[in-house]
């Protein structure tokens, strides 16, 4: 039977795009640009899905959508809009809402989320059923243990977790964001009764997500946003990290005393990552840092919440060395087998431990399929001495044309490179060295990605000074004009160079239309 599905948006040319990609699909479609209708529609017709605008005349989507839940409580419901907040953003997820999407988007990626919403009553089928099984497994404490096995997806990564009440209150989250892959793994005391908890977090986490990619700054919005607004006074644990597969650096920051996070590296190497133990939901100033670490082909992110090992490895009664072998274990192939292996080795570690059930065991490796809105588009190698330097910005500007509409803002991106390759015709090879310069960019959401490197000598850059632009306000002072134009016209700039590497100068602006 097809899933039938209601359109609720204002703006009808994206309302009937929508409307026939989905057709196209196989859905049972209706749209409307009337909330007030829709709410007539919804009591005649049950549908399967509500996908709403937030921002309408009269009664607005999160209105509509509390409506359409007391009549129909398994609605699930989807918010598209071009305006957004943490606030609304929370209060559509208390609504129920499953999913939360700000414009603009890619038809194939709001595809993909319908697919993953119609498809999850599996999960919630099985989180719902974790007191059934924890009697079960009183009663028959002699049979083989099951697992509770929220994700598996391609040996990407793997989650299992005991059905006692502890750690029914772990959570985690997995996105893929272009080349990045981002996660989420935390914990709250078995005492606290807070509804939704987990569902805050991790949906502060996905919409910070869109704008900042920096582990320790969403650990200091999600601190400050529960500090605010739970007015008790409780633990969290929360491990937040980004990994950079094709630079093969994960960037972490882990906070609590209840989590132990390793990474498994190619030839038995492990390495154990520092946490502070301070958890979150403490003070709201309270300073967060982040660590990097190398992650190569085939290594593994191990994330472990049970407090009594943390407790062991600290005070010495479970040695290091020892609990690295059994994550190293070589018969372990894929990420399900690694983090049932390590689960049982935990349990079998210490006395003490084995008492203890409350164990989670999270294990991801850089495999993991991430959807990419754009990959790295190589547009050229430019050689030095440059010979048709008009040509290469023109050919540039021609391939930017189609993902950047907007021609000041396309302008001010070609202007940049410009000066970035300047930069390193000039500065990068010596004298009557040969060279090249290349050139890449992307798109991730609404901002083009340009990176801008080349193989030679570098420069320190703590030694660079901003241009005095008092004394040079046509800025003709040659030393620093690139960096300073490149960080007034771009949203973010940051420069990398060594002598060993040569120099890349990274370089973000957001080119989607967001105002309306």
């Amino acid at each position: 039977m097809k899933k039938k599905i209601l359109l609720v948006d204002d703006e009808e040319t994206l309302r009937w795009a929508l409307h026939e990609a989905l057709s196209e699909e196989g859905f049972d479609i209706e749209n409307t640009n009337d909330s007030v209708k829709a709410l007539a529609f919804t009591r005649k017709t049950k549908y399967d899905l509500v996908i709403s605008d937030l921002k309408m005349p009269i009664m607005g989507g999160l209105q509509l959508i509390s409506e359409i839940k007391k009549q129909n409580p398994d609605t699930k419901a989807i918010i598209i809009t071009a305006y957004g907040s943490i606030e609304a953003v929370i209060e559509a997820m208390h609504l129920g809402v499953m999913d939360f999407i700000t414009k603009p988007f890619k038809i194939e990626h709001i595809k993909s989320v319908i697919y993953r919403v119609l498809n999850d009553s599996a999960i919630l089928n099985l989180n719902n059923n974790i007191s059934c099984t924890k009697s079960t497994e009183t009663e028959n404490e002699g049979l083989k243990k099951e697992y509770n096995d929220l994700c598996s997806q391609t040996d990407a990564f793997f989650v299992t977790k005991d059905t006692t009440v502890t750690a029914c209150n772990t959570f985690y989250d997995v996105i893929g964001i272009g080349k990045l892959n981002a996660f989420v793994f935390g914990s709250i005391s078995r005492e606290v009764d807070v509804k939704n908890l987990d569902v805050i977090v991790k949906t502060i986490f996905r919409y910070l997500l869109k704008t900042d990619k920096s582990p320790a700054s969403l650990l200091k919005e999600i601190n400050q946003y529960l500090c605010k607004n739970i007015l008790k006074r409780f633990p969290v644990t929360l491990f937040c990290a980004v990994l950079d597969g094709q630079r093969q650096t994960l960037c972490y920051s882990i906070h609590g005393e209840e989590l132990t996070c390793f990474i498994s590296l190619s030839g038995k190497e492990v390495k154990m990552l520092e946490s502070s133990p301070f958890p979150l939901n403490m003070f709201p100033g309270m300073a967060i840092t982040e660590s990097n670490a190398s992650f190569v082909l085939g290594s593994k992110l191990v994330l472990i919440h049970n407090s009594s090992l943390l407790k062991g490895l600290k005070n010495g009664t479970i040695t290091a060395d020892r609990f690295k072998d059994a994550i190293s274990d070589g018969s372990a192939t894929n990420c399900e087998d690694m983090a049932k292996g390590i689960k049982l080795q935990i349990e079998g570690l210490d006395e003490s431990i084995a008492e203890e059930k409350d164990c989670a065991v999270m294990v991801s490796g850089s495999e993991f399929q991430a959807q990419t809105s754009a990959s790295w588009d190589e547009i050229m190698s430019v050689p030095i001495p440059i010979s048709n330097y008009g040509e290469i910005l023109e050919q540039f500007d021609k391939k930017l044309l189609p993902l950047v509409g907007d021609n000041h803002k396309r302008q001010e991106v070609v202007t940049c490179v410009n000066e970035a390759v300047l930069n390193a015709v000039s500065f990068a090879y010596h004298e009557d060295e040969k060279g090249a310069v290349f050139l890449k960019f992307s798109m991730l959401g609404d901002e083009v990605i340009i990176e801008v490197s080349d193989r030679g000598c570098g420069f320190d850059v703590q030694a660079y000074t901003e241009p005095d632009i008092t004394l040079y306000k046509d800025l003709t002072k040659k030393s620093g004009r690139g960096m300073f134009i490149m960080k007034q016209l771009m949203d973010r700039v940051m420069i990398q160079s060594s002598k060993e590497m040569g120099t890349t100068v990274h370089m973000a602006k957001r080119v989607g239309c967001n105002e309306n």
